[in-house]
């Protein structure tokens, strides 16, 4: 896709103008919904233009946080409302994703989303920032803290893509009936695969299952980024701590573990939580809440 430098209009990745205006009453309603009153701001890249949400103590230690694929920012400061009570939270909408950035989709094996994601620090001003990524947005946040090791002091990735391949008969398993047929029952059964058995059943559950209903029927989805090569997880010098559901299912948590003990230097630890899914914030957010604090706290 070429690159541009126009104003964001992420409507060409919706299926239709009515599904368009969904997915931003939507994002709205999440913003309201949101652990404390945030402010939106614009930085200019070469891949378009980019929205960013940011909310906590102005004076606090910047953290950026990337949501998952296909989803936005305000769901990301939902799933770590923890961070706004002593951090200046960051939240980037991923170029073309279901937020408000442009829509440009570079090639995920290349670097481009990291030169992306150093353009977003640039007009930030952010000169050295902690990471926190989940799911699509942890393989951003490794990625980023391969490419440019200088400007990232600590990663926190949770239900990371990036470390091991797609579980190719899970994620059918999981997603074909949505994508097929995308509904509030096939949407359940969704939630039902992604997360722990008191999550599907809660009321957060039956939220989750909406917004993937929603997405699946207006939103034209981008394939999970795939794996993060060796080079690439070598190359990060700051500590990283890895969060893995111990029922995650959209990928390989053996192989996840495996591979960020063997190619990442400063790897903390890649932790197993039980009684949590890919969909871990949801399932275990006390103990996702305690992991976090603590290691971000720690000195660089």
């Amino acid at each position: 896709m070429p690159i541009s430098t126009s104003p964001a209009d992420p409507a060409p990745l919706y299926r239709s103008p009515a599904g368009y205006a969904a997915l931003q009453a939507h994002y709205e309603a999440a913003l309201a919904r949101g652990p404390v009153p945030y402010t939106s701001r614009w930085v200019e890249t070469r891949f378009g233009r980019t929205h960013v949400v940011v909310g906590g103590p102005a004076a606090g230690p910047p953290v950026v946080v990337f949501h998952g694929w296909n989803s936005h920012a305000a769901g990301a400061g939902a799933d770590f409302p923890f961070l706004f009570d002593a951090y200046r939270v960051y939240l980037p909408d991923i170029i073309g994703q279901a937020g408000r950035s442009a829509p440009t989709r570079p090639d995920t094996a290349g670097p481009a989303y990291a030169e992306w994601a150093v353009q977003v620090l640039d007009g930030l001003g952010l000169a050295h920032v902690r990471l926190v990524g989940i799911s699509g947005g942890g393989w951003l946040a490794l990625k980023l803290a391969g490419f440019a090791p200088h400007r990232v002091t600590r990663v926190l990735a949770v239900s990371s893509a990036g470390l091991s391949p797609l579980n190719v008969r899970g994620a059918l398993r999981g997603m074909l009936p949505l994508a097929v047929c995308p509904n509030a029952v096939t949407a359940r059964w969704f939630v039902k695969f992604a997360a722990a058995p008191h999550t599907a059943r809660s009321p957060l559950g039956q939220a989750l299952a909406g917004f993937m209903a929603l997405l699946l029927r207006h939103f034209k989805t981008q394939a999970n980024p795939g794996q993060l090569t060796e080079a690439e997880l070598h190359r990060i010098t700051a500590p990283v701590l890895l969060l893995i559901g111990e029922h995650e299912r959209l990928f390989h948590p053996h192989i996840m573990a495996g591979r960020a003990r063997r190619l990442i230097p400063n790897l903390v630890a890649a932790e197993v939580i039980p009684n949590a899914g890919h969909l871990l914030p949801a399932d275990q957010p006390e103990v996702l809440k305690r992991h976090a604090l603590a290691f971000l706290r720690a000195e660089p």
